[in-house]
C-alpha cells in the first residue's frame, strides 16, 4: 500500500475461493495507520458468484468476526452476486451504506440499472467492480453508477479505457459558457466589481 491523497476503496480479495481473510484484515488496518486518509470504504468479504453465501459471510462478518480498531469509522459496502432476486438481496442488506456489484460481467450488464435504481431509492452508494472491456468505464457512468474499479487501468495500462470515458462525458456535458454569459466565472467578476 503506497501513501497517497488520492481516493481509494480497501476491497477484500475475495476474487476466488481463496479469499485469506488475515490479509484482508491487515489492509483494512493498514488503511486505517499508514495512508494520509481513510478508504472511502471497505468491501465487507463476498463469495464470487453466490448471493447466498455472501450473505452468510457478510453476517459472520458484521456480528461474529472482529474487525480492526477504528474500523466502524469507515463505510461498508454489501456485495451483491447472482443468485438470488435482487430485492431479497437489498432486503437482507444490514449495516452498509453502499453496494458493491460483483458477479460476471453479463450478470451485471444485466441488471445494473436496476441495482442503481434500488440503491438510490434505499439511499444506498453503488460500486461496480471491474466493469469489464474498453467500454465498461463507458457503461458504469452511463448506468449510473457512483464508483467503479479502474485498477486493471493503471496495472495494464489501457489507458485508453479513460480516453473512451471521457469522451462519454464530453457528449453529456453541458457547454461551458462564453465570456459574458452569466454562468461564466468572468461575468461574475465583472458584476462584483460594478458593485464594489
Amino acid at each position: 500500500m503506497t501513501p497517497h491523497d488520492g481516493p481509494y476503496f480497501v476491497d477484500n480479495g475475495a476474487f476466488t475461493e481463496s479469499f485469506d481473510a488475515e490479509a484482508w484484515l491487515e489492509t483494512v488496518e493498514r488503511s486505517l495507520l499508514e495512508m494520509p486518509t481513510v478508504p472511502d470504504f471497505i468491501v465487507l468479504p463476498d463469495v464470487y458468484g453466490d448471493a447466498e453465501a455472501t450473505i452468510e459471510r457478510h453476517r459472520e462478518w458484521l456480528y461474529d468476526r472482529p474487525l480492526p480498531l477504528r474500523s466502524g469509522e469507515l463505510a461498508r459496502y454489501w456485495v451483491l452476486q447472482p443468485g438470488r432476486p435482487l430485492e431479497d438481496q437489498f432486503d437482507a442488506l444490514e449495516g452498509c451504506q453502499g453496494v458493491f456489484v460483483g458477479g460476471p460481467k453479463r450478470w451485471k450488464r444485466a441488471h445494473g440499472a436496476e441495482i442503481v435504481a434500488e440503491a438510490r431509492d434505499r439511499d444506498l452508494r453503488t460500486h461496480v467492480g471491474n466493469p469489464g472491456g474498453a467500454d465498461g468505464l463507458v457503461w458504469a457512468y452511463r448506468t449510473g453508477f457512483d464508483s467503479c474499479d479502474t485498477t486493471t487501468i493503471f496495472q495494464n495500462g489501457y489507458w485508453h479505457y479513460l480516453e473512451r470515458l471521457e469522451a462519454a462525458t464530453e457528449e453529456t456535458d453541458s457547454p461551458v459558457p462564453e465570456p459574458g454569459d452569466p454562468e461564466s466565472e468572468q461575468a461574475a467578476l465583472e458584476a462584483f466589481s460594478e458593485t464594489a
